[in-house]
């Protein structure tokens, strides 16, 4: 199902993320108030607007409710920026706010004015965010290898009053289950191969990459 994305700042991180979700098939408008990166972005991301996303008139205008997520990318050293706008981005109906932060005081403040999600920029973190938001039964990703990657889910329904024996995952899809959280937060590692599976339970499978991208957990 394709989505739609805003993001506000396009550095690195900022176009990182863009990228991963333009690549994806998602619909992305990137914003910066710099012409340097709006051109140098422009022949990969379709949308790009050069404009001040501090300037509420023209968040005004964005039909900001409208996007799946608005992911605040704004350097470090404009934080004032950073808090104006996703301040700003709540008064206008954001329907989920992500935003960069350089120290975890930033990230507190950040979210005492709004935003849902904080992130620290790392190695491959726009992908990263990225991938958590195209699929969204998705909760974390992490690309171990270039062919290897961990993946954080809910208990997907067709597991769920069933054990590792009965599943044999890894013999039929190639990922292994190498850890549960329950409801009390308990966390299961190694799992018990006789535990089954309840429906609030977060697993965590890691895998082959095209095994993870093909494996679907349904009954369709």
């Amino acid at each position: 199902m394709k989505k739609q994305f805003l993001v506000i700042g396009l550095g690195r991180f900022g176009t990182s993320v863009a990228n991963t979700l333009t690549e994806a098939g998602h619909s992305v408008v990137g914003i910066d108030n710099s012409e340097d990166r709006i051109q140098r972005v422009s022949e990969q991301i379709s949308d790009v607007i050069k404009c001040d996303a501090t300037d509420a008139d023209i968040l005004e205008s964005m039909g900001i409710s409208d996007y799946e997520a608005v992911i605040v990318c704004i350097g470090e050293k404009y934080i004032q920026n950073s808090i104006l706008v996703t301040l700003l981005l709540k008064e206008k109906g954001a329907q989920k706010i992500i935003a960069k932060a350089g120290t975890k005081t930033q990230g507190r403040v950040l979210s005492k004015v709004g935003a849902d999600i904080i992130v620290y920029p790392e190695k491959d973190m726009g992908e990263r965010v990225a991938r958590s938001l195209i699929s969204g039964n998705l909760i974390d990703f992490l690309q171990v290898s270039d062919d290897v990657s961990i993946i954080e889910i809910p208990t997907p329904d067709i597991l769920v009053g069933k054990n590792l024996i009965e599943l044999n995952l890894r013999h039929k899809h190639g990922v292994t289950i190498i850890s549960i959280k329950n409801r009390n937060n308990q966390i299961i590692a190694p799992p018990d191969v006789n535990y089954r599976f309840a429906k609030d339970d977060i697993l965590t499978v890691i895998g082959d990459n095209k095994q993870l991208k093909k494996l679907k957990f349904t009954d369709e």
